[in-house]
């Protein structure tokens, strides 16, 4: 029996993959917004709130942390770590809008409405404003929102049925504002989460039958056991449709051996704390409500209402 196939070093974020992103996601933005100064201050304010999240994720040690932008969307950070908490996941999903405000609100009392360019008529104070609505807007409570992240994290415990009918319906939300108001790029959302609905499901499956076979899978990766990776091997052979045609011989490993690790180490036991008590997130949804309802004297302002 050989040892386990080795893990692949960790990802450095890789600036050109950052870049090619970013120049996709303004060929996009600028097919949809014409206006290059706009759209270079939409841009501004996307990374302004995906850097806040990333800054907390590094301060919370996760891993192969990087910033994406996805064309039509916005952008978005990755990264992973094993052992999460309640407290972590809520403060990292807040430190997203929280500097949006907090400039929002400095560049609403102090900006001054006269346009900064003679050739354009966007202000201070008009930045302000998109500061305020993208990050409120953010903080509702529909998946993949900020607000539908904290929501279903913290307060449904991300898995189960109820957190399954929470996603289905803000999927059917999307959809129904995407047809109403011709955004039909919107239809990114639900397919996206379908397809990792389908795969949360065969991982259920998965975990199911680790879990009927009693294998310890509480370890790093770097701790696992020959013998479990093999055991674990044999158990993506069985069930998972990707790698039903790959022999279970341990002799050798499979050209696909880098993916098997990768997906084996996906079902290392992943733990998330449950530190917040009752009290705490009733003060953590005060905040939310709070933050939430902030942008709405700032919208009914901007619609002139």
């Amino acid at each position: 029996m050989l040892p386990k196939f080795p893990a692949a070093p960790l990802k450095k974020n890789n600036p050109k993959s950052v870049l090619v992103s970013l120049l996709l996601y303004l060929f996009a933005g600028y097919w949809m917004i014409p206006d290059p100064i706009f759209l270079l201050f939409l841009v501004g304010i996307l990374f302004i709130h995906e850097a806040g999240h990333w800054l907390a994720m590094r301060y919370y040690q996760y891993q192969d942390t990087a910033i994406f932008f996805i064309p039509f969307l916005g952008a978005m950070v990755a990264g992973s770590k094993r052992n999460l908490s309640e407290s972590q996941s809520a403060l990292i999903i807040l430190a997203g809008p929280l500097p949006g405000f907090v400039l929002g609100w400095l560049l609403l009392q102090f900006g001054s409405p006269t346009p900064i360019f003679s050739n354009h008529s966007i202000s201070i104070t008009q930045i302000g404003w998109l500061l305020f609505i993208l990050n409120g807007l953010n903080l509702f409570p529909i998946y993949p929102l900020d607000g539908g992240q904290l929501l279903n994290r913290v307060y449904l415990g991300e898995e189960g049925k109820l957190s399954n009918v929470y996603i289905i319906l803000s999927c059917l939300l999307i959809g129904v504002v995407a047809i109403y108001f011709s955004y039909y790029f919107l239809f990114i959302i639900p397919i996206w989460v379908g397809w990792r609905l389908k795969r949360n499901k065969l991982y259920e499956e998965i975990e199911k039958v680790i879990e009927d076979k009693r294998i310890e899978n509480d370890f790093d990766y770097n701790d696992l056991p020959d013998k479990t990776y093999w055991e674990l091997r044999d158990i993506l052979i069985d069930v998972h449709p990707a790698f039903q045609s790959i022999s279970k011989e341990r002799d050798h490993y499979h050209e696909k051996e880098s993916t098997i690790q990768y997906t084996i180490e996906h079902f290392l036991k992943r733990s998330l704390l449950q530190d917040l008590s009752v009290i705490k997130k009733i003060g953590l949804a005060l905040v939310w409500a709070l933050l939430l309802f902030a942008c709405i004297p700032v919208i009914l302002q901007l619609i002139n209402l």
